[in-house]
């Protein structure tokens, strides 16, 4: 009898885990979306908030200007909800030379700040650094020492931010290591991030262009974000294949499934850019 209820428990607990499985929603894969509007922040959050919800969107990199008020920024936070994590976005490219250290670091001590001022349940979760030194109007791949500066200034910036139990999500383009940036990517990835996010942006190549970064996450134990543009072809130089403003949400939610798949001895996410393009795809009003 005793028997039989063991193996009528186990049953039950098989079925249960089955459900759950098939039953899950695919696109809950830590999904996080770009905005660096103001207007988003000043506005109000609960329309941001009913659309991050809508399309399963747990994380919000929001771009806080330094003219936001913390009343207003404080706002948006309570708005968003505590079931959304918010970091704060930032990033330009002079940020990479060496005299913009200390500016840099000036980003890190303004979260800390808000932080210090928010409820526990609004604070920053960290920061989303997307420093792209080759918007540089006399950038050189071989330039030694802006390589040398780069990883410095970003290094400094993960020292302070871990130091204050924040996250550091680094942000790189698919291309560094085929561009003479191995040795910077490598850097990013190991001594300078605690999540790397790569601007996968180009479609149906995604999987290979990220093993090499993704073997090394795997190596140094962090996470892996592949961003998906929607912006629309010709803006900033995109063309039809580096984005998928045309294939709309759900081909970019497949392409995710099979990468996380193919990686699926590691943590791999998923995330968006940015919040206008995305709302301009699903029709969003």
């Amino acid at each position: 009898m005793r028997y039989d209820l063991i193996k009528l428990a186990i049953i039950i607990t098989l079925i249960i885990g089955i459900w759950f499985y098939v039953t899950k929603d695919p696109t809950e894969s830590n999904i996080g979306l770009f905005s660096w509007d103001k207007e988003t922040v000043i506005e109000n959050g609960e329309p941001t908030s009913d659309f991050l919800e809508q399309y399963h969107i747990t994380r919000l990199f929001q771009s806080f200007s330094s003219d936001l008020s913390f009343e207003e920024i404080q706002l948006f936070c309570e708005a968003i909800g505590e079931d959304i994590a918010v970091y704060q976005l930032i990033g330009t490219p002079e940020w990479a030379h060496a005299e913009s250290r200390e500016r840099l670091l000036e980003e890190a001590e303004r979260v800390v700040d808000l932080n210090q001022r928010l409820p526990a349940n609004q604070q920053l979760k960290g920061l989303v650094v997307d420093i792209e030194p080759y918007g540089l109007d006399d950038f050189d791949w071989d330039d030694e020492t802006l390589q040398m500066s780069f990883m410095a200034n970003m290094k400094a910036l993960y020292k302070y931010v871990t130091a204050n139990d924040l996250e550091m999500i680094t942000v790189v383009p698919y291309f560094y290591d085929t561009k003479g940036y191995k040795e910077v990517l490598e850097f990013l990835i190991t001594e300078a991030s605690t999540e790397l996010a790569i601007m996968n942006y180009y479609r149906d190549d995604e999987i290979e262009h990220m093993m090499y970064e993704a073997d090394i996450a795997q190596s140094a134990g962090i996470p892996v974000t592949t961003i998906y543009e929607f912006k629309p072809p010709g803006e900033y130089g995109l063309t039809e294949r580096n984005t998928y403003y045309g294939e709309g949400l759900e081909r970019a939610l497949s392409n995710l499934e099979t990468i996380k798949a193919t990686y699926e001895n590691q943590a791999v996410y998923g995330a968006f850019h940015d919040l206008t393009a995305l709302k301009e795809v699903v029709g969003y009003e």
